[in-house]
């Protein structure tokens, strides 16, 4: 992973969360994590970033 794991603001913890989605999107997901060497934890809260920003 190039640049190593982003420091988080200090106090601060990621919260864990169960998502369902659907056994194409898994898969999607996990190609692209190999592609990208990505952990999915990283790539789904960087879609979620975006969408929300999109959104609001």
């Amino acid at each position: 992973m190039a640049g190593g794991r982003p420091k988080k603001e200090a106090g601060k913890k990621y919260v864990k969360q169960n998502i369902t989605m659907d056994p194409e999107q898994l898969e999607r997901l996990v190609v692209y994590c190999q592609k990208e060497d990505r952990p999915m934890s990283w790539v789904i809260r960087k879609a979620l970033e975006m969408y929300l920003e999109n959104v609001a």
